[in-house]
């Protein structure tokens, strides 16, 4: 059932070769794709990095809006894309510029979507985490709202005051604990 097989580096190890859930085929190179028909804002919702380079070196405007107001990086941030906020931002974006249909920052889309690392990385870009947008939220209520607890306590971390209230007077405390328990919880 078991085969001896040396690597390359003289490292000798059994490989079980009738386990299906290994592959035994070698490793193919990674798939170039082919980003060269995005244009830059789908290039920076897939973050192809190379190709946002490429259309900002061509002279786009890192803080042109879409025709719904939304930057460049507001869709890195809603995205995930580390590498390209980090670039927007060197090439002179606006960290807190308001777009969409909630007229919501960077910050806010990705405090939507739990994204604690780009949170950071706006932040320390000067990001203002107190803004709120068209509902009245700030960073902190949303992210008790969508139950991202590590951005309530980074936020907290980084000085936003948990009693701030959202417009209609809810705290980040009172909108966690008006979500519906786990049923887990509930036969306690």
């Amino acid at each position: 059932m078991y085969q001896t097989t040396c690597a390359v580096a003289g490292v000798c190890s059994e490989i079980d070769r009738s386990d299906p859930l290994i592959s035994h085929e070698p490793s193919s190179l990674p798939i170039e794709h082919d980003y060269s028909g995005f244009d830059i804002v789908k290039a920076t919702q897939y973050g192809a990095i190379n190709r946002v380079r490429e259309l900002v070196d061509a002279g786009f405007d890192v803080n042109q809006p879409d025709s719904e107001t939304v930057t460049l990086l507001h869709w890195a941030a809603i995205n995930n894309r580390r590498e390209i906020i980090a670039y927007l931002l060197e090439k002179g974006a606006i960290v807190d510029a308001v777009g969409g249909e909630l007229n919501a920052t960077p910050l806010h889309w990705a405090t939507r979507q739990g994204h604690l690392g780009g949170c950071v990385q706006l932040m320390q870009a000067g990001a203002d985490p107190s803004l709120r947008d068209a509902e009245g939220c700030s960073c902190i209520h949303l992210a008790a709202q969508f139950g991202h607890t590590a951005l309530v306590a980074y936020f907290i971390a980084r000085g936003v005051n948990p009693d701030l209230q959202d417009r209609s007077g809810m705290t980040a405390l009172m909108w966690v604990s008006s979500k519906k328990l786990p049923q887990e919880f509930s036969r306690l």
